[in-house]
């Protein structure tokens, strides 16, 4: 079945929803709504390492209590591995990609990668696979950040699209997903905005054609770290999900949301909504704030 244009809220399993992350799923929701899109929620599950037993499930019924319903099935980036090897099989045959046997350790010093293993262009044993970027240099105009250009090779360097462990990179996997012909725009954290060009790079190397992008500011604590998991964010909750979602809201610029109840107070949001009401400076708030 054909279906139309979407946006997407893409989350990692690794622990429960918390404040950042449904603030990142409103916005990218409202946007959605505010565009007649689709609205999609896909589990970026392929790091199995870090996936945290139940936290689908409990991401899930936290998207659903404040009023946040996808459009189709939940996907699973778990569920495309073919559609990832093909695109490395794609990229090993046009020369692209090369087997890389260094070191964390070895490169501990070398933010930009060197290098070091251009040469090892056949498959070798307990190898991250990488590809070249040469002189790309992706250009994108972002619909919050503005204009931005990257040169890979004096930025990153060669980058990592499949682990030495044999899990397909983030870069790779997300690159595939969100250049689907029924993705319009990307409503994501400014914490990724540097994978975008590494993404896009990806894209064109592939034949794909990249989607919008939106890159939000972020919510903070008061130490300036970006509320996850690993800086103590805890989880939302979801037994308030109507002062959860006001609060949301004066973050993204719609501080003066009416009386209402949850389904009539984010139909009012979709109707305010503009990228442009949006505060261009970081968010911060408690680690735990209070309800």
């Amino acid at each position: 079945m054909a279906h139309g244009q979407a946006g997407r809220f893409a989350p990692s399993p690794t622990g429960p929803l918390h404040l950042g992350s449904l603030y990142t799923a409103l916005a990218s929701y409202l946007d959605a709504r505010a565009r007649n899109h689709d609205w999609l929620v896909r589990i970026d599950d392929l790091d199995e390492p870090r996936t945290e037993p139940g936290a689908e499930a409990c991401i899930l019924r936290a998207l659903e209590s404040h009023g946040l319903h996808w459009d189709r099935p939940v996907q699973r980036q778990s569920a495309r591995l073919d559609a990832y090897r093909s695109a490395l099989s794609e990229l090993h045959r046009r020369g692209c990609l090369y087997y890389c046997t260094c070191s964390r350790r070895e490169l501990r010093h070398a933010p930009i990668y060197p290098g070091t293993c251009r040469g090892r262009t056949a498959p070798v044993p307990d190898a991250a696979v990488r590809v070249r970027v040469e002189n790309a240099a992706p250009k994108f105009t972002d619909l919050l950040q503005g204009g931005q250009v990257t040169p890979l090779r004096l930025v990153v360097g060669d980058f990592i699209v499949s682990r030495r462990d044999g899990i397909v990179a983030y870069q790779l996997a997300t690159a595939m997903d969100d250049s689907e012909p029924d993705i319009a725009t990307v409503v994501r954290g400014r914490d990724l905005l540097d994978n975008t060009p590494r993404q896009i790079h990806l894209m064109t190397l592939l034949g794909r054609s990249p989607p919008a992008y939106a890159h939000l500011p972020l919510i903070v604590g008061r130490d300036g770290r970006k509320l996850s998991k690993q800086t103590g964010a805890g989880p939302v909750d979801s037994s308030v999900p109507l002062a959860n979602i006001r609060n949301c809201l004066v973050f993204l610029g719609l501080a003066d949301a009416p009386d209402a109840s949850l389904e009539d107070l984010l139909d009012w949001a979709v109707g305010r909504w503009e990228l442009d009401r949006i505060p261009r400076n970081d968010q911060v708030v408690e680690r735990h704030p209070p309800a």
